[in-house]
């Protein structure tokens, strides 16, 4: 936990009780003493520095805004994966910068999938939340659903790169993501994007990216093309 998350119904005049895991970890992981600082943030707010007025079962904070925190700088588009692999990719979502997750149905996607406890707003909440505390910022993404992949065209940003995973020999780096906007990245099923799902999303403007010929699972993918992403902005 990099960053302790208030959240802004939380605090009164500048300050917070928190309970449950963010207690016992500010007790148990960071021995946390009155008048102890810590770096902390508000959901959808500021970050800056938490100071221990009080510890018990719960521990009383001051906040005390700094600045901005990091904004979200991309989108994702996943085709449904199973629940333990979709909590990994929420996490890791989340810390890496990931502002809208349009998560879609597929030929190779279990339709009782999205029967999932996980698809819960209080389930994938507070997988969110944690990814959020560990990259250290504070903007928490959207979670989108929709079974019919025709349904998703309509509710992409209209702006900003579109790209979509698939292996290629040599690899594909796509076009070079457009700065003024988030890129938009699809990632499909363990077992691939089939041929008229991949003709799909050709016409609504997406192109391949690769890391070559090597199938990746999908929780891989959804790190390290965005990492790959990550680095190539930062180049430019």
């Amino acid at each position: 936990m990099n960053l302790i998350l208030l959240e802004p119904e939380e605090l009164a005049d500048g300050r917070a009780t928190v309970g449950g895991a963010r207690a016992e970890h500010l007790r148990a992981v960071l021995h946390a003493a009155v008048g102890d600082r810590f770096q902390a943030g508000v959901v959808g707010g500021p970050v800056g520095t938490a100071t221990v007025e009080a510890v018990s079962e719960t521990v009383t904070l001051a906040f005390r805004a700094e600045g901005e925190a990091p904004a979200p700088w991309y989108d994702l588009v996943l085709a449904l994966t199973r629940p333990r692999q979709l909590r990994r990719i929420l996490f890791q979502s989340a810390t890496l910068g990931v502002r809208d997750l349009f998560l879609v149905g597929a030929a190779k996607v279990e339709k009782s999938y999205f029967n999932m406890h996980l698809l819960r707003e209080e389930e994938y909440r507070p997988v969110l939340l944690e990814g959020l505390m560990q990259g250290k910022t504070t903007a928490l993404p959207r979670v989108r659903l929709f079974p019919r992949l025709r349904d998703l065209w309509a509710a992409l940003p209209s702006v900003g790169t579109r790209l979509i995973a698939n292996p290629a020999p040599g690899g594909a780096a796509g076009p070079a993501p457009d700065r003024a906007a988030p890129p938009i990245l699809a990632i499909g099923p363990d077992g691939g994007w089939t041929e008229a799902e991949n003709a799909a999303f050709a016409a609504h403007g997406f192109a391949p990216i690769s890391l070559g010929p090597r199938p990746l699972r999908t929780d891989t993918a959804a790190v390290a093309l965005p990492a790959v992403l990550a680095d190539r902005l930062r180049r430019a």
